[in-house]
């Protein structure tokens, strides 16, 4: 099957996701599927150098979450849950008869992959978290307002992309990312509503999963910058040390957004964490 941009009604959405199969078509049996869902305010061409690297091996589906990119925008009274993101990725599985995956997250991505490991733990493989934290870090939120009193304020008076601009470098390293990256960052999140930025915010803050670390079992790979201001290193080992089946590697010299900046190096990593489940 050659890569394949779909928009298809899945429950109450439509939904826009990438299904590529770069794989022999010979091999049985079916490769198993790598599940790559983006972060924050983002969509899934976030994850475009992964792609390249995982298809001749496994099957790749990416998605655009709700509201993102061009997946339906929900009102503007709608309330994000990870319950219910949770939910939009199972169904679009459901949709596509797949069964497993090896969940990749990025950042907030991560967290999806986390709550989805607690509620469906049996539709992992695995799980690879990129700068994922457990629960947002407490100096993020006064340093993401701008001097407002919120982050909706913030974004009332910058807009989106302009606060996206003022507040990259928490997540990207723009000493390694060139300017061409970091405009492009900027143009996809100024692209998302001011209000599904708002409710995408007031989910990922009042979020915290350290108390259910322990009760995940699914295989966990932890990819995250030494560096990383929002996947700080005392907290990805306090998440490495709590979760039965987790391992942890650390890129020296490097802070937010391993997976745009880094990518051969965290796919093999990955490959090496799946295979080492497999042997």
């Amino acid at each position: 099957m050659n890569p394949t941009f779909r928009l298809e009604t899945i429950k109450d959405q439509t939904v826009h996701f990438d299904w590529c199969d770069y794989t022999p078509p010979w091999n049985t049996p079916k490769p198993e599927v790598c599940f790559l869902y983006h972060g924050y305010a983002r969509n899934m061409a976030f994850w475009q150098p992964w792609v390249p690297l995982l298809a001749n091996e496994y099957r790749v589906l990416r998605m655009d979450q709700r509201g993102c990119g061009l997946t339906t925008q929900p009102s503007k009274d709608y309330i994000y849950t990870f319950d219910a993101l949770v939910k939009d990725a199972i169904d679009l599985m459901d949709h596509l008869e797949i069964e497993r995956v090896h969940w990749v997250g990025e950042s907030s991505g991560g967290i999806v992959g986390l709550a989805l490991a607690l509620a469906h733990p049996k539709r992992l493989h695995s799980l690879t978290l990129c700068d994922t934290p457990f629960k947002r870090p407490s100096h993020i939120h006064s340093t993401y307002t701008l001097g407002e009193v919120d982050r909706a304020a913030a974004f009332a008076k910058h807009g989106v992309g302009e606060w996206c601009r003022q507040t990259l470098s928490f997540r990207l390293d723009t000493e390694r990312a060139s300017p061409a990256l970091c405009e492009w960052y900027i143009a996809q999140m100024d692209a998302v509503p001011v209000h599904i930025a708002n409710s995408l915010e007031k989910m990922i803050g009042s979020g915290d999963l350290w108390p259910h670390l322990p009760e995940i079992k699914v295989p966990t790979l932890i990819l995250a910058g030494a560096d990383s201001p929002i996947a700080q290193a005392p907290q990805m080992k306090a998440m490495q040390a709590h979760m039965p089946s987790a391992k942890l590697v650390s890129l020296e010299g490097y802070q937010h957004g391993v997976n745009l900046l880094a990518p051969k190096r965290c796919v093999e990593e990955m490959r090496q964490f799946i295979h080492g489940l497999h042997a």
